[in-house]
């Protein structure tokens, strides 16, 4: 039973650095200066709506649905674990975190709050709350631990590539 401790404690922290990482794209937009955090207010509430809809931009607009969607995936996963392993639960607090982020961004006009952000990182919890039920299948009372290894890798490629990407800035 202490493995399992080990291992829940090791999931909260990749998730808290996951966390730390979702506020620091969807509010700051990866801004390395407080001078370049964006100062604009806006809102969409009609879903998959563009105001300027031209050939052009609907690869953007795809790109950005498609972002939005994978980069809840982790979310819906780890609050599938957290959530004592309740599919639903993963759902709900993905989109409750989205939400969140939305009106913040309205609140502290740090871009446009958008409701089909908030369905395509609602979809993207689903998809991790899923990915969380495949790999309790697959790993048989591991998926957590496995899971939590992989993520703690990809956030330490991640960081390393934001640091050299700040660095090269300077």
């Amino acid at each position: 039973m202490p493995g399992k401790r080990k291992e829940k404690i090791f999931a909260y922290i990749v998730m808290g650095i996951y966390l730390l990482f979702l506020c620091w794209l969807i509010l700051f937009k990866l801004a390395d200066s407080i001078n370049k955090i964006p100062s604009m207010r806006g809102i969409n509430l009609i879903p998959f709506h563009y105001d300027h809809d031209q050939i052009a931009e609907s690869r953007f607009h795809f790109n950005e649905v498609l972002y939005n969607t994978i980069v809840f995936i982790p979310a819906g996963f780890y609050f599938t674990v957290m959530g004592k392993k309740k599919f639903l639960s993963g759902i709900v607090l993905s989109a409750l975190l989205s939400l969140s982020f939305e009106t913040l961004q309205w609140i502290f006009a740090l871009g446009a709050s958008d409701i089909t952000d908030l369905i395509m990182n609602t979809v993207g919890g689903a998809i991790g709350a899923g990915t969380y039920w495949v790999s309790a299948k697959l790993f048989k009372g591991n998926e957590v631990k496995i899971v939590s290894i992989i993520g703690a890798i990809l956030e330490t490629l991640l960081v390393g590539l934001l640091l050299v990407l700040m660095i090269s800035n300077l």
